[in-house]
C-alpha cells in the first residue's frame, strides 16, 4: 500500500469518526436541559470553533474559507464573553464554570484538521463546521425552550440567530466547493 493510499484510508476513517462524533454531539445537544450542561456545551463549542478557525487560517488557500474562519473567531470570541458575563451575573453561583480544556471528541476533530491533506482540507473543515453548527443551533434552541436561568437564556436567544447564519453560510461554502 502506498503512502498516498494509506493517507486516503486515514482521511476516510477520520471522516467516519467526525460524522459519528457529530451525531453524538447533536443528540447530546438535544438532551441538554441543565444550566451546567448548557454552559459546558456552549463553552466547548466556542473553544472548538476558535481553534478550528485558527487552523483554517493557517491551512486554507481559499479566501472565502479564510474569511469565514475570521468571522468564526470574532463571533465565537464574542459568544464566550457573553457566556462569561452571564455567569458573572448569576447571583446564586450554583452553575459550574465552563471547562478550561476541550473534550476528546473535539480534540480529535482538530487533529483530523491538522492531518488533512492540503487538497481535502477545506472540505473537511466545512463538513466539521456544518456538524458543529447544527449541534450549536440545537443546543441554543433547546435551552431557549427549556432553560431556567434568565442570563443563560439571553445568551441562547442572542447566539441562536448568529449560529443559524453561520450554519447556512458554511452549507453554502461547502456546496460551492
Amino acid at each position: 500500500m502506498s503512502s498516498q493510499e494509506a493517507g486516503g484510508i486515514k482521511q476516510v476513517a477520520n471522516k467516519v469518526m467526525d460524522t459519528a462524533g457529530g451525531v453524538i454531539g447533536q443528540i447530546g445537544a438535544a438532551m441538554t436541559v441543565t444550566d451546567d450542561g448548557f454552559v459546558e456545551s456552549a463553552a466547548l463549542g466556542d473553544q472548538y470553533e476558535i481553534r478550528s478557525a485558527r487552523i483554517a487560517l493557517e491551512r486554507s488557500r481559499a479566501e472565502p474559507v479564510r474569511a469565514a474562519a475570521l468571522q468564526m473567531i470574532a463571533d465565537h470570541t464574542a459568544s464566550t464573553h457573553h457566556l462569561r458575563a452571564a455567569l458573572e451575573m448569576n447571583e446564586t453561583g450554583d452553575i459550574a464554570p465552563p471547562p478550561a480544556e476541550l473534550d476528546q471528541r473535539r480534540l480529535s476533530m482538530l487533529q483530523h484538521l491538522e492531518e488533512a491533506s492540503q487538497d481535502a482540507f477545506d472540505k473537511i473543515y466545512l463538513d466539521q463546521q456544518v456538524m458543529a453548527h447544527e449541534e450549536t443551533v440545537t443546543l441554543m434552541h433547546g435551552y431557549i425552550r427549556t432553560g431556567t436561568n434568565p442570563q443563560l437564556r439571553s445568551v441562547a436567544l442572542s447566539g441562536g440567530p448568529v449560529f443559524e447564519r453561520h450554519l447556512e453560510h458554511m452549507k453554502t461554502l461547502r456546496a460551492a466547493l
